[in-house]
C-alpha cells in the first residue's frame, strides 16, 4: 500500500510527496536538504523524520524546538494511520493512502482556500465559538428549525448513553441540513479520530473533521464546481460539497461533525453551517454533562468504599487507640510510614486511612503486593517499561509510579522485594527520577510511599537479605499493628460488626452471637488475627440456623462447646484436692517434688489426700 503527504498550507499548499519504501525514510523540516521543506520559522532545521517499519510507516520528532504534533497531540513517536494530520510549527500535512479512491489532490488547500469560511462567533469567545458572522443573522432558519432543535435537546438531557446521544444528534443533522451522509468523530485518548456514528453512504475519511479539530472551526465548502490538479497524474478531481464543525469542550474539541452532500442536491448554505454548530455546541454539552454525571458516581462509589474501609478500623483497646492517634497525627504529613504487623491486622486498612488525611487524599491510591510479582516483573509493575524492554514487551506499560503520581503508593509486604529492585526504589524515595525499562526519558513523580510488611526488617538486614539504608529511609514514621490476641475486648466488637455486614449482603443469617460464642472467640488465640475472624464469622452467617450464631458454626480448631462450657460449682476441698492430684499427675507421682510445687510438707500432704 502507497502513502503520500500533503502540505495542506503555506506558500506551497498542494505539494504531494509519495513515501518510497526505499530508502523508506522521510525528513521534515525547514533546511532545504529535507525531503518536504517547510517554510515556517517555527519548523527546525530538521523538524521530524517519518520511517518505514515492516510495513507501517512512524513518524518520530528529531528533538525539535516547538515539537511536533498528530491529531493535536505532543507525541514523541507515533505510528500513522491514513488520514492522520500532522502539524509542525503552523503547517499541516496530511498523511493519506495514495491507492484510496480518493487522491492526495482532492484535499488540498487551495480549494478550502477560495471555498472555505473559517471564523469565530463574536460572542462564543469563552466556549471556542465557530464562525465568523453572529447567530443572529440566521435567526430565521434557527426560528424554523426550533421543533428540531428542541427535540434535540430534550433526547440530549434525558438520555445516559453516548451512542444514544450520537444518534439523537445524526438525527437533528439529517432533519436540519438536508444531507446525503452525516459522520460524528470524537478524539480517543490516543488523540486519534475515531468514528462514533454516521449516517447514509459515508467512508472511513475524516479529513474536514481531523481540520475543524486542528483549527478550532468550522469548514463550509460551498462551491460545487470546484476541482483541482493532482501534482503527480495532472488529473483533475472534484471536490464534493461538505461542512466540518468540531465539537466542543471544557479546553480542547472533543470531535467533530462532518456532513456530506452531492452536486445534484447543491451546496450547504451558510444557514446549514450555522444549524450545525447549534447542534454541536448541544452535543458537546450533553457529552460533558454525561462525563461530569460519570464522574459523580465513581466519587460516589469511592466515598462509600473510603467510608467502608474506615468504618472496619474499630477498636477500643488500648493498642488500638495508640494506632488510631497515630494515624490522626501522621495522616496530615508527607512523611513515609512503615507498617509493621502480623498478617491479617489491618495494615492495608490503617494505609488507607492515612492516605484519606493527608494532602494526596484528591489523588489516587494505588496498592502493589510485592509478594505477588517476580523480581523481574515487579520492576516492570513498579516502574513501567517501553516496547521491546524484553520478551513479550510489544506495548508501552505506565508503571505504579507513574499511576499514583500526586496520590499515595502502598507497598504491601515490601519484605519480598529483591536487592535490586530495593536499589532502585531507594533511588526514587530520595527524590531522584527514575526511567522506564527499555527507556531513556527521565520521569519525575510526586508520591506519598506507604509500605508495609509481616517480616523483621532488622533481621533480615543482619541476613542481608534487606537495605539498611532503605529501611531506615522507609522507617521514617513507623506504626506497629497489635495481634488480634492482645486486643482481646476489641473481638466481640469486630465480630458483631462482620455479622451485621454479612447478614446485610446475604439477606439471612444469626442476627447475634451467644454467650458460648462469645468466650470462644475471647478465649482462641487467633493466629489469622482478624482475618481469620473474618472468616470465621462469614462461616457462621453462611452455616448457621437459629437467631443466635453457636460455638459450631464458627469452626474454629480445638474449639468446641464443652472446652468453654461453664466451670462446677464444687466445694474447696474439691477444688483443693482436684488441685494436689493434677499437680502428682505433672510430677509423675513423685510426693517430694509435688510438696515442693504446693508449698507444703509430706505430712500435710498424706493428710488432705486422706492416706497414710
Amino acid at each position: 500500500m502507497a502513502y503520500s503527504l500533503v502540505l495542506l498550507n503555506g506558500s506551497k499548499p498542494g505539494t504531494t510527496l509519495r513515501l518510497d519504501p526505499v530508502p523508506g525514510v522521510v525528513t521534515l523540516g525547514r533546511h532545504i536538504s529535507n525531503d518536504l521543506q517547510l517554510d515556517d520559522d517555527k519548523a527546525s532545521r530538521m523538524h521530524s523524520r517519518i520511517s518505514l517499519r515492516g510495513d507501517r510507516w512512524h513518524i518520530e520528532d528529531c528533538d525539535s524546538l516547538n515539537g511536533t504534533h498528530v491529531n493535536s497531540q505532543p507525541i514523541e513517536q507515533s505510528l500513522l494511520e491514513s488520514g492522520d494530520l500532522i502539524r509542525i510549527g503552523d503547517r499541516l500535512i496530511l498523511f493519506v493512502d495514495s491507492d484510496s479512491t480518493q487522491e492526495p489532490a482532492d484535499v488540498q488547500t487551495s480549494v478550502f482556500r477560495a471555498t472555505t469560511m473559517m471564523g469565530r462567533h463574536s460572542d462564543c469567545e469563552d466556549r471556542g465559538g465557530l464562525v465568523e458572522e453572529s447567530v443572529s443573522e440566521s435567526m430565521s432558519r434557527i426560528v424554523r428549525d426550533s421543533a428540531v432543535l428542541c427535540r434535540l435537546a430534550n433526547l440530549l438531557h434525558q438520555h445516559s448513553d453516548i451512542e444514544v446521544l450520537i444518534r439523537s444528534a445524526i438525527d437533528a443533522l439529517v432533519d436540519g441540513v438536508d444531507a446525503d451522509s452525516v459522520s460524528v468523530w470524537l478524539v480517543a485518548a490516543d488523540g486519534r479520530l475515531r468514528c462514533a456514528g454516521r449516517w447514509g453512504e459515508t467512508e472511513e475519511k475524516h479529513l474536514l473533521a481531523s481540520l475543524a479539530v486542528e483549527k478550532g472551526k468550522a469548514i463550509l465548502i460551498n462551491h460545487p464546481d470546484s476541482s483541482v490538479s493532482d501534482s503527480v497524474t495532472d488529473s483533475p478531481a472534484p471536490v464534493g460539497l461538505a461542512l466540518g464543525v468540531p465539537i466542543p469542550g471544557p479546553q480542547t474539541c472533543r470531535g467533530a461533525i462532518e456532513c456530506h452532500r452531492s452536486e445534484r442536491q447543491g451546496p450547504f448554505s451558510r444557514s446549514d453551517l450555522d444549524f450545525s454548530v447549534v447542534v454541536a455546541h448541544q452535543a458537546g454539552l450533553a457529552l460533558e454533562n454525561l462525563e461530569h454525571r460519570e464522574r459523580l458516581e465513581l466519587a460516589n462509589a469511592e466515598l462509600r468504599r473510603r467510608l467502608s474501609s474506615q468504618n472496619q478500623l474499630v477498636g477500643t483497646s488500648k493498642a488500638m487507640k495508640q494506632v488510631v492517634e497515630q494515624i490522626g497525627r501522621v495522616g496530615p504529613a508527607s512523611s513515609t510510614v512503615l507498617i509493621l504487623g502480623e498478617s491479617g491486622t489491618g495494615k492495608e486498612l490503617v494505609a488507607r486511612s492515612i492516605h484519606d488525611m493527608s494532602r494526596y487524599s484528591a489523588g489516587p491510591y494505588v496498592t502493589v503486593n510485592c509478594a505477588a510479582f517476580s523480581e523481574s516483573l515487579l520492576e516492570s509493575e513498579l516502574f513501567g517499561h517501553e516496547v521491546g524492554a524484553f520478551t513479550g514487551a510489544d506495548r508501552r506499560y505506565i508503571g505504579q509510579f507513574e499511576r499514583a503520581h500526586r496520590g499515595t503508593l502502598f507497598l504491601d509486604e515490601i519484605g519480598e522485594m529483591s536487592l535490586a529492585c530495593q536499589a532502585k526504589l531507594l533511588r526514587v524515595l530520595e527524590g531522584h527520577a527514575f526511567q522506564r525499562l527499555g527507556g531513556t526519558e527521565e520521569i519525575n513523580v510526586d508520591v506519598r510511599m506507604i509500605a508495609a510488611t509481616h517480616r523483621d526488617l532488622p533481621a533480615m538486614i543482619a541476613e542481608r537479605q534487606f537495605r539498611e539504608d532503605l529501611y531506615y529511609r522507609l522507617r521514617v514514621i513507623d506504626i506497629k499493628m497489635p495481634p488480634l490476641r492482645d486486643r482481646e475486648e476489641d473481638v466481640i466488637e469486630l465480630a458483631a460488626m462482620f455479622v451485621e455486614s454479612f447478614r446485610s449482603q446475604m439477606g439471612r443469617g444469626p442476627l447475634r452471637l451467644s454467650k458460648d460464642a462469645m468466650q470462644a472467640l475471647r478465649n482462641y488465640r487467633w493466629p489469622g488475627n482478624v482475618r481469620e475472624l473474618k472468616n470465621a464469622v462469614e462461616r457462621a452467617v453462611v452455616l448457621g440456623q437459629g437467631d443466635e450464631m453457636e460455638v459450631g458454626d464458627l469452626g474454629l480448631p480445638s474449639i468446641t462447646a464443652s472446652s468453654v462450657a461453664r466451670p462446677e460449682m464444687i466445694t474447696l476441698k474439691e477444688a483443693e484436692e482436684r488441685h494436689i492430684k493434677f499437680v502428682l499427675e505433672r510430677c509423675d507421682g513423685n510426693k517430694t517434688q509435688a510438696c515442693k510445687v504446693l508449698g507444703i510438707g509430706r505430712a500435710t500432704l498424706y493428710s488432705k489426700l486422706g492416706s497414710d
